[in-house]
Parts: C-alpha cells; structure tokens; sequence
C-alpha cells in the first residue's frame, strides 16, 4: 500500500484515515468498538462502518 493511500479518508465524517486506523490497531484495537472509541470511525453517519470492520480483519492478527 502506498503512503497515498494510507491517507485515504476511509470515514469522511470524522476525517478519519487508513493510516488513522493501521494506528489505533498498533494502539491495540481488535474491534470496531475499539475503532470507534479511538478514531470515532463510524460513530456519525454509520456509512464507513464495513469498510472499518475489513479493515480490521486484514490488519488485525486472529
């Protein structure tokens, strides 16, 4: 993945990036919830919310 697109805004209402959400993981993240309580990633509009959750699943280790 390019710098470029890790500054893609994947919750346009929060302002809320890739790179944002690659970071809160690192931070310790392992669900949405946790997503949502550091990022505010869905937390207006809702329409982000599974893009979020795919996000998650490549980047969080099962």
């Amino acid at each position: 993945m390019s710098k470029n697109d890790k500054d893609e805004l994947i919750c346009i209402c929060n302002s809320v990036s890739y790179r944002r959400i690659e970071e809160a993981v690192e931070q310790g993240a392992k669900n949405y919830e946790d997503i949502l309580e550091m990022t505010g990633a869905g937390g207006v509009c809702g329409g982000c919310i599974e893009r979020v959750d795919d996000i998650l699943r490549s980047l969080v280790v099962q």
